[in-house]
């Protein structure tokens, strides 16, 4: 079941983020109480109670302190930011990333950035219509920017 993200899933959805911080920045209960407040949305997957994976997106009027997402705002006047979603290793290859990628709008693009290292990643946003349409170098990583055009 997908569904918002609720007060009582911030542990869960933290101890995910944190791990995979390979692929996404750390955050924490402050950082994603702020994350939270400015979203447009905020989803998680939910498995009989169990975090699967989340979702959380951006509006482009969002004041985030994110390079990669000035780099959005800089240059697309409407669009909607994917900040991070991740699943958990225990239900991956199970439709879950699909599941809550089907909850992104399509009548806007979507931005997001995958490491130029992340070949999975890069591969599955592909499959999901996502192009690369740049890159920016964060903090010594080469972040590939995405964007999946409005239908």
């Amino acid at each position: 079941m997908i569904r918002e993200i609720a007060q009582h899933d911030h542990d869960q959805v933290i101890d995910l983020n944190q791990g995979a911080l390979h692929a996404v920045s750390p955050l924490d209960h402050e950082g994603l109480s702020l994350l939270l407040k400015m979203s447009d949305q905020a989803y998680v997957a939910d498995r009989a109670g169990d975090v699967a994976g989340f979702v959380i997106t951006l509006p482009p009027d969002a004041t985030y302190d994110s390079s990669r997402f000035r780099w959005f705002a800089e240059r697309y006047e409407d669009f909607v930011y994917l900040d991070r979603v991740i699943v958990s290793p225990d239900h991956q290859r199970q439709g879950v990333g699909s599941e809550l990628y089907d909850q992104l709008p399509t009548d806007v693009p979507v931005g997001l950035e995958v490491y130029s290292d992340n070949d999975k990643s890069l591969a599955f946003h592909a499959e999901q219509g996502f192009r690369a349409v740049g890159e920016l170098e964060h903090n010594g990583i080469v972040n590939v920017m995405m964007l999946r055009a409005a239908a």
